[in-house]
């Protein structure tokens, strides 16, 4: 229950953004300003998804989760509420930054609560369900607003989501539980692992939690987990393009088109969760029966099975799988686009991205929470922030791209920019156990 409640209100914030853009080019007659213009309401939500994070992981982990739940539904819904009684432009990009402070908290605290309750072991299979939410979101969000704002019109988009906020909210409030390690242990008296202590004013500072870039293994996770997060957003962004002024299709349809891409993110988020577990188990195995078989340094076989650390890098040995599927559709789904070839064609290569995205998210989100297990909320904060921060960017350039050099060729640079990325996470695969002995972090099993 704790895990559904956690990926429904996950769901909130990629709905607030994919629910929008089928309305997109309505808003832009509707308030009369340009295309570029109204892309900014689009760039100051990703923004804010960006900077948010970091200030909500920071709050849930020093005051607990579910009052971080409950105060930023009511934040969102707020926020819900302005977007659909904006008269302006201005109006409507300071409502929509309103809504992505809100939504933005279970970016970081979600990832927080399963670490709270799920151990190592089966902590891949239920970040696998939890992602379901975040990763469905761009997928039914357009769908669903699509129909919406063809039959009631745009602003009904802002009033199903306040709805939305709404129940998310009440659902905090009376079924939600405190899952946090150090409020639990305290409140019921038993024991726990890897406790997060309780940090000063001082210590809490979401500028702090940046710094854990300075290690070679996280920069690279972090390099990759943008590229590729950077490179799905904007070919979300641009669909609706490509499918209504390409291939002709009505707003409602264009948004039924992200169906294929919503079935890829539900079987990469479930095959990637269980593989990455299915991959610890494997690894524990076989260090335990190469324990059984020698006592080494006259080490007792308990003392050597108490020595045995699987390493991190563990998680990321079949992630290699996701980033060619996802690349694969990226450089074909792009020159499908370009040169209006068929329609079924680019569904199937949306269906790659969407599996291969998920399935990659899978291993790296799991891979630097198993590096930093006392601060899981956090460091979600920090990954959610730096492809944010790269999402704002490439989406806000990516229709002048369009413009001067076309849908091939655009595709084609984020298609080497992942490459780029993809090259140093496998790196890390190869020598990130070293680089983590010589430069940090440590892991803890």
């Amino acid at each position: 229950m704790i895990v559904i409640i956690t990926a429904l209100t996950g769901l909130v914030s990629p709905l607030s953004a994919n629910m929008y853009y089928p309305s997109i080019q309505v808003v832009r007659d509707d308030l009369n300003t340009t295309q570029s213009a109204v892309t900014w309401t689009v760039t100051a939500f990703v923004l804010g998804m960006a900077v948010f994070p970091l200030l909500w992981s920071n709050l849930s982990d020093r005051f607990g989760r579910k009052i971080v739940y409950i105060t930023s539904m009511l934040v969102f819904t707020c926020g819900s509420i302005g977007c659909a009684l904006s008269k302006s432009l201005t109006a409507l990009i300071i409502s929509r930054i309103i809504q992505a402070a809100g939504s933005s908290a279970v970016q970081g605290s979600g990832a927080g609560t399963i670490s709270d309750i799920y151990p190592r072991e089966q902590r891949g299979t239920a970040l696998g369900i939890y992602y379901l939410g975040p990763l469905l979101g761009p997928c039914l969000g357009p769908l669903i607003g699509g129909y919406i704002g063809e039959d009631v019109g745009w602003r009904w988009v802002f009033w199903v989501l306040t709805i939305w906020g709404g129940v998310m909210m009440l659902l905090a409030i009376f079924v939600l539980p405190e899952t946090h390690r150090r409020i639990v242990s305290k409140k019921h008296k038993i024991q726990q692992v890897n406790i997060p202590p309780k940090l000063s004013l001082k210590e809490n500072n979401p500028l702090l939690d940046l710094t854990t870039a300075k290690y070679p293994v996280v920069a690279l996770s972090l390099f990759h987990f943008s590229m590729i997060f950077g490179t799905y957003f904007t070919n979300a962004t641009g669909q609706p393009l490509a499918y209504e002024n390409i291939y002709g299709l009505s707003q409602g349809t264009s948004g039924l088109c992200f169906l294929a891409s919503g079935v890829g993110c539900i079987v990469g988020s479930t095959c990637g969760g269980r593989t990455t577990d299915l991959l610890l188990v494997r690894k524990k195995r076989i260090l335990l029966e190469r324990a059984g078989q020698s006592c080494e340094d006259g080490k007792s076989q308990q003392q050597q099975l108490a020595d045995i650390t699987i390493p991190a890098e563990t998680r990321l040995e079949a992630m290699w799988m996701g980033t060619v599927l996802f690349l694969c559709g990226i450089i074909i789904g792009g020159w499908l686009i370009d040169k209006h070839l068929s329609l079924a064609a680019v569904l199937v290569m949306q269906f790659c991205i969407g599996t291969g995205m998920a399935f990659t998210f899978q291993s790296l989100g799991g891979y630097l929470i198993d590096m930093f297990p006392t601060m899981s909320a956090r460091i979600t904060g920090v990954q959610n922030f730096w492809r944010s921060i790269w999402g704002a960017v490439i989406v806000q350039v990516f229709p002048t791209m369009l413009d001067n050099i076309g849908w091939g060729w655009a595709y084609t640079i984020m298609f080497f920019l992942t490459v780029a990325s993809f090259v140093g996470i496998m790196f890390v695969v190869f020598k990130g156990e070293k680089l983590r002995a010589r430069y940090g972090p440590q892991s803890t099993p």
